[in-house]
């Protein structure tokens, strides 16, 4: 039985034998973030497009950051 790299082999009752580890994210791009941003505001890409490029650009990380510099400057 084969298993693809999604798929978790399980032994008994929530046993995990093995298990995709996790991949390391590249650094966030805010360049290519804003870049597909201001396509979108023209025109050019659809929502569903720059969702994925905002995704695979790092959005979360640059939120992740902003918020929490406004928590250290609040606290």
């Amino acid at each position: 039985m084969a298993f693809g790299p999604w798929e978790t082999l399980k032994a008994g009752r929530g046993a995990t034998l093995g298990k995709l580890a996790c991949m390391e994210r590249p650094p966030a791009d805010p360049v290519k973030l804003l870049a597909s941003w201001m396509d979108w505001e023209k025109g050019e890409l659809t929502p569903g497009r720059v969702m994925a490029d905002l995704k695979t650009g790092g959005l979360r990380d640059v939120l992740e950051d902003l918020a929490g510099a406004a928590l250290t400057e609040q606290g």
